[in-house]
């Protein structure tokens, strides 16, 4: 065969093969159900590692594309909802208009405790003998006007308008907010890599844990339905429903609803853990959380990504077993966790694209954080969706229209990856 042909045939193939890879691009960003299946049919037939590192190179690409569009300016950052209207935080609104300092949040608390008090102790002794009775006349008190549960404000670090900024999101049936949600920009290397977050008060809801009628995966467990219990899925009742943890077999990270323990707990994993009161602890097992005999149910999902307020160093030493089969975590990709607050009255989820263990773990400080897991990582298995009461039926809506785009739904039925819902709480 001559030169000229040899060279046409490797220019043919190599044209063809830059096609398939480019249409395959386009299908795995386009269909995240596209990408998911076909990772799973590729794990079970080359293995785990092999996986990753094809992920890794594809997720590398797709973020250097976007590095470069967005440095030429050819894309920028956009909220990813519009913002409503500027909350203020619970914990400051009995403040005087003097500027207090305070540096945590049990400070903040402690700070409006003692105003609420002091106020009303004004209005107890005027008039009565006190020496503020005889006196200039003393300026009307105004009473503060009492505001319903709100997150803590945070500080940011991003460009976009309305960062930061709590909206109303979930309500009960009653028209009480049970549920805020803002957005962050935790990497400033990637603006692009913007970070939802629901803020849910616990005194107002009850978050329920189902395993999946495949996942966590025992052969010698029993069968489970993966559905949410049909007394539940009514408007009103079912609020919010989002995803569940790692495979079994990617952490091996203990699972229990219901009595029924699909994987044993492990000690020192961290571990959200709901009780039959409906109350919910998010801690270390082992040291923060022991199986105390009267559990609805518990999940974990590899060491705490922050403990105690701070970042787990851990999250720097790549272990498939810790934060999912990534390679050397080099790869940003979109990620979902859990956190509590200090004072345990606020439930956090957070999710959004690009980010790494060290973006993940940044998002959750800022926006308050106490205690946190990573829960399931890549498109299409990160999923949150709300469910309005008032729309007369179970409509789904997403968290983040433009990721959580394909089987809305797949709470409703019986699904097979384990997954969380949120009810109220009476």
């Amino acid at each position: 065969m001559k030169r000229s042909s040899i060279a046409a045939v490797i220019t043919g193939i190599f044209a063809i093969t830059l096609v398939l890879v480019v249409c395959l691009f386009y299908l795995v960003s386009t269909t995240p159900s596209f990408g998911a299946l076909g990772a799973e049919v590729l794990r079970n037939s080359i293995g785990d590692r092999p996986v990753a590192i094809l992920e890794m190179v594809y997720l590398q690409v797709q973020d250097n594309i976007q590095q470069t569009r967005y440095g030429l300016g050819i894309e920028q950052a956009q909220a990813p909802w519009e913002v409503e209207q500027y909350q203020t935080p619970t914990s400051l609104k009995n403040e005087p208009t003097e500027t207090l300092i305070a540096t945590s949040r049990s400070e903040k608390k402690q700070l409006a405790e003692f105003f609420d008090v002091s106020t009303q102790s004004a209005g107890m002794y005027q008039g009565i003998g006190s020496p503020s009775a005889t006196a200039e006349p003393a300026t009307p008190t105004i009473e503060p006007t009492p505001t319903q549960w709100l997150p803590v404000q945070i500080e940011t670090s991003g460009s976009l308008e309305g960062e930061g900024i709590w909206s109303p999101y979930i309500h009960n049936a009653d028209g009480e907010t049970v549920a805020y949600r803002t957005f962050v920009q935790p990497d400033p290397d990637r603006p692009y890599s913007i970070v939802a977050i629901v803020a849910f008060d616990l005194s107002k809801i009850r978050l329920n844990y189902v395993l999946g009628f495949e996942e966590p995966y025992n052969p010698e467990a029993p069968k489970r339905s993966g559905k949410i219990p049909e007394e539940h899925k009514t408007p009103g009742i079912l609020l919010a429903a989002f995803n569940g943890g790692f495979k079994s077999q990617h952490g091996g990270s203990g699972a229990m609803q219901s009595g029924l323990v699909v994987l044993p707990a492990r000690d020192g994993l961290g571990t959200v853990a709901m009780y039959q009161d409906g109350s919910l602890e998010l801690g270390e097992w082992g040291t923060e959380i022991v199986d105390t005999g009267n559990m609805a149910a518990w999940r974990q999902n590899g060491p705490l990504v922050v403990q105690d307020g701070e970042i787990n160093p851990r999250i720097y030493n790549n272990d498939p077993k810790d934060w999912g089969y990534t390679v050397d975590d080099v790869s940003p990709t979109l990620r979902s966790a859990l956190g509590i607050s200090e004072d345990q009255s606020t439930l956090y989820y957070l999710a959004g694209p690009k980010m790494t263990m060290e973006a993940l773990a940044k998002s959750m400080l800022e926006v308050g954080v106490w205690d946190g897991i990573q829960l399931d990582i890549n498109n299409y298995w990160v999923h949150f969706i709300a469910y309005p009461p008032d729309l007369g039926d179970l409509q789904p809506e997403p968290l983040l229209p433009e990721l959580m785009i394909e089987n809305l739904d797949r709470y409703l039925y019986a699904y097979g990856r384990d997954y969380f819902y949120v009810t109220p709480r009476y």
